[in-house]
């Protein structure tokens, strides 16, 4: 029996999904998840449309090998770092998608240019660039991280993380959006407005109350049931 085969197969469907939204090229890229002590992985250099459950990887939270047939992702140590940091992550999305690798070399901060950002934790800082797969690589990222969803990675990609993949995937496709929006903005030769801290809040609080209100009229309809 393949250790944890369904969450193995949800990851080589959610690395697929990347590929065929061009959020990704050939190889490049990574997804995880954490399970209990153990963290689920992509392999390194292996082509998304091949991927079986005995391709992905399953370490410890040390990065320790369990199981599977391939060498895991070189971002790997990304990973654990940030899971090691973050106890409440339970999915990352790394890719090299086009335009929020453009955006990473112009700009060491992502303005809040719609207000969906707040999803991600308001404006979107770049982590200064470091090898890839290195322990400078971690540092730096887990430099800017806290209180986001979401992070740039100079000359480099993004990473996105969620308590589950669906929301890790969400975050990732939402990063892109609003950078690709950016530079379409600033291609215009204007000056784009950017969003205050003020009008996020304002933002957040109404999506907290749709959120109520869905919540109790969901309740109110159970009740009659």
């Amino acid at each position: 029996m393949t250790l944890y085969k369904e969450q193995r197969l949800e990851l080589a469907k959610t690395a697929l999904s990347l590929k065929t939204s061009r959020l990704v090229v050939n190889t490049s890229g990574n997804v995880s998840i954490r399970v209990g002590e153990h963290v689920i992985v992509t392999p390194s250099a292996t082509a998304y449309d091949d991927l079986t459950a005995e391709d992905i990887c399953v370490l410890g939270l040390d990065g320790s090998w369990v199981d599977g047939e391939r060498r895991p992702s070189s971002e790997t140590p990304l990973h654990l770092a940030v899971y090691a940091a973050n106890p409440n992550v339970n999915a990352i999305v790394h890719t090299h998608s086009v335009h929020a690798t453009a955006v990473s070399t112009l700009i060491d901060r992502l303005p809040a240019i719609h207000y969906q950002m707040v999803n991600l934790g308001g404006e979107i800082p770049v982590a200064p660039y470091a090898t890839f797969g290195s322990a400078d690589l971690a540092d730096s990222v887990l430099s800017v991280l806290p209180g986001k969803k979401a992070a740039l990675m100079q000359n480099h990609g993004s990473i996105t993380i969620g308590a589950t993949l669906p929301q890790a995937l969400s975050h990732t496709i939402l990063l892109e959006w609003c950078c690709e929006v950016w530079l379409k903005a600033v291609s215009s030769g204007k000056t784009s407005s950017i969003l205050s801290e003020s009008q996020l809040k304002q933002t957040r609080d109404q999506m907290r109350r749709i959120s109520d209100e869905i919540s109790k009229s969901r309740a109110d309809r159970e009740k009659l049931l």
